[in-house]
């Protein structure tokens, strides 16, 4: 089965990288919005924040639709806990169950993609 790419990030980082240029001497800030942090009082300035390289999977996925994926072994941790449910897994040894999650884990390989984060915590 083949997922759909979403391609949600290089509209965004075009936008942030031209920001960047033009003003290189501001600061970078994060600002959530309420439903971020679940309160109803418009929007939060993120005073911790910091940068990083990493991953994100970007594509529709079925392991869990609520939870962006920023860290390969957590998705695979919910592909084994998914897996663990399957009917035809249920009596299998420890090494086909292995080789069933990295069947799973290979069909997303395509969709992990690298990326600099901005971490915030208010």
């Amino acid at each position: 089965m083949g997922y759909k790419p979403l391609n949600m990030f290089t509209a965004k980082t075009d936008e942030l990288k031209k920001l960047i240029r033009e003003h290189p001497d501001y600061p970078i800030v994060v600002v959530c919005n309420s439903d971020v942090v679940a309160d109803e009082n418009g929007w939060w300035y993120a005073p911790e924040i910091s940068f990083k390289t990493g991953v994100i999977l970007d594509c529709e996925q079925d392991i869990n639709d609520e939870k962006v994926y920023i860290d390969e072994d957590d998705f695979e941790e919910d592909i084994r806990y998914m897996l663990e449910d399957r009917e035809d897994l249920e009596d299998v040894s420890d090494e086909e169950f292995d080789r069933a999650v990295e069947e799973e884990m290979k069909k997303y390989e395509p969709y992990w993609k690298k990326v600099i984060a901005i971490y915030a915590d208010v």
